[in-house]
C-alpha cells in the first residue's frame, strides 16, 4: 500500500518454512554421495555406467583392478573395448544393449579382455536405466572376474571325465582279459581231462607238459598286465631292485614260450660278457615275455624270432626281431598307447588286450630305460629294450 506521494504505508511479508524440503534435499545429496563412495570403493566388482550408445561415462576402483584401465583411459570410449575381437565382429556388444533395452536386463558369462590383452572369464549384468518418463538414460554394468571358478568347474568336469574314462578302461580291459584267458584255460582243461582219462600216451606227456607251461606263461602275462594296470592307475608301482644278467633272464623267457611258438624257432645271440642290470627282475621278465609273445603273434608265417642281448655305451639291451607283418610309419605313434591295436586287416584275427606295449614302456621308463622300435612294413619288426647297465636309476 502507498500514499498519494508514493510512500509505502505498510510492507507485507510472506514466509514459507522450507526446512523440511532443505533437509530432504541435503539427505538425498548425502545419500547419493555415500552411494557414489560405496560404488567407487568396491574392488571385487567392476561397476560403471554407459550412455545410451554404450560409451563409458563412469568408472570405479573395481573396474580398474579387473580390467586394468584407469578412469581417464577408458571414460569416453565404447564398452566394446572389453570384448574379444571375434565377439566384436559378431556385434555381440550391440546385441547385449539391445536385449537390455527390450527386457530391462542382460546377463551372461563369457570371455572379456583386459587392457594388457589377457582374457578372463566374466559374469556380466547390464541393467537399463530410464527416467520417470521412460526415456532411456543409459545402462548400469556390473562385471565380475570368475576365472578361478570356471577353472575349478573345468577341473571338476575334467576329473569326472577322467573317472568315467578310467571306469570304461577297466571294463574294457576286464572284457578283453576275460576273452584272452578263455583260450589257454580251455586248452589246459582239455589236456588235463585227457591226462585224467589216460588218453595221452606216456611218451607224449613231457611234450604236453611243455605246451601247458607255455599256456600258463601266457596267462601269467595277462594277470601281470591286470596287476600293473591297477598299480599304475594308483601310482603304486614299487620296484624291487636286484642285480642280474639279462642274458639268463632272456633264456628263461625263451624256454617258456618255445612250446607255444606256433612253428617259430626262438634263438638267442648274446655277448660273452654278462649284461648286468640293477632292476626289478620280475618286471623286466614281463617286458621280455611280452616282446617275445608279440613277435610270435605278429609273424603268422612262422620263421625265426631272434633275441639278441648285449651291452653298449653303458647300457644293457635285448632286441627281439621277427619276420612278421611289420608296422607302417603312420602307425608307429599308436604302438605304446593303451588298448592300441594296429588298424590292419591281418590284425583282426590276432588276439591281445592292446596293453602289452603300453605297460612295457611304462615299466622301462620307471627303470630309467626305454623301448625303441624299427620296422619294415610287410617284412619285419625289431623291438629293443634298453636299460642302464649295472645300476638302474629307479
Amino acid at each position: 500500500m502507498q500514499t498519494d506521494a508514493g510512500q509505502p504505508l505498510a510492507i507485507l511479508e510472506i514466509n514459507s518454512d522450507l526446512t523440511r524440503e532443505r533437509t530432504i534435499s541435503e539427505e538425498l545429496l548425502q545419500s547419493e554421495q555415500r552411494f557414489s563412495l560405496l560404488v567407487s570403493a568396491v574392488v571385487d566388482y567392476a561397476i560403471f555406467m554407459l550412455d545410451p550408445v554404450g560409451t563409458v561415462i563412469s568408472w570405479n576402483e573395481g573396474a580398474q583392478r579387473i580390467k586394468g584401465y584407469a578412469a581417464d583411459e577408458i571414460i569416453g570410449r565404447h564398452f566394446s573395448k572389453f570384448y574379444p575381437p571375434e565377439d566384436v565382429a559378431k556385434h555381440k556388444p550391440e546385441h547385449a544393449l539391445e536385449v537390455a533395452r527390450r527386457d530391462g536386463r542382460y546377463e551372461e558369462e563369457g570371455w572379456r579382455v583386459r587392457k594388457d590383452g589377457n582374457r578372463f572369464w566374466a559374469s556380466v549384468i547390464i541393467t537399463v536405466l530410464r527416467d520417470s518418463s521412460g526415456q532411456l538414460r543409459g545402462y548400469g554394468k556390473v562385471t565380475r572376474d570368475i576365472t578361478h571358478r570356471r577353472n575349478e568347474d573345468e577341473r571338476i568336469r575334467t576329473h569326472a571325465q577322467l573317472m568315467a574314462e578310467l571306469e570304461h578302461t577297466k571294463t574294457q580291459f576286464l572284457d578283453l582279459a576275460a576273452h584272452e584267458l578263455r583260450g589257454p584255460l580251455t586248452l589246459i582243461r582239455g589236456y588235463n581231462s585227457m591226462l585224467e582219462d589216460g588218453a595221452i600216451p606216456p611218451e607224449r606227456i613231457p611234450q604236453v607238459a611243455r605246451l601247458l607251461e607255455g599256456r600258463l606263461a601266457q596267462i601269467d602275462l595277462l594277470v601281470e598286465q591286470m596287476l600293473e594296470m591297477a598299480r599304475l592307475e594308483h601310482d603304486r608301482v614299487e620296484l624291487h631292485l636286484e642285480s642280474f644278467d639279462l642274458r639268463q633272464l632272456t633264456l628263461e623267457e625263451i624256454r617258456k614260450f618255445q612250446p607255444v611258438a606256433n612253428g617259430h624257432h626262438l634263438s638267442l645271440t648274446a655277448d660273452s660278457v654278462p649284461a648286468m642290470v640293477m632292476a626289478d627282475r620280475s618286471r623286466i621278465g614281463t617286458i621280455v615275455g611280452n616282446l617275445i609273445d608279440n613277435a610270435i603273434k605278429y609273424s603268422p608265417g612262422g620263421g625265426e624270432i631272434r633275441c639278441s642281448v648285449g651291452t653298449t655305451n653303458g647300457q644293457a639291451f635285448i632286441t627281439v626281431s621277427d619276420p612278421g607283418l611289420g608296422i607302417a610309419p603312420d602307425h608307429m605313434p599308436l604302438l605304446f598307447k593303451r588298448f592300441s591295436r594296429l588298424p590292419t586287416e591281418e590284425n583282426k584275427s590276432i588276439s591281445g588286450t592292446g596293453l602289452a606295449l603300453y605297460l612295457c614302456q611304462e615299466i622301462a621308463h620307471r627303470h630309467g630305460g626305454e623301448i625303441v622300435v624299427a620296422s619294415k612294413p610287410s617284412e619285419s619288426s625289431e623291438f629293443t629294450l634298453r636299460l642302464p647297465g649295472g645300476e638302474a636309476t629307479a
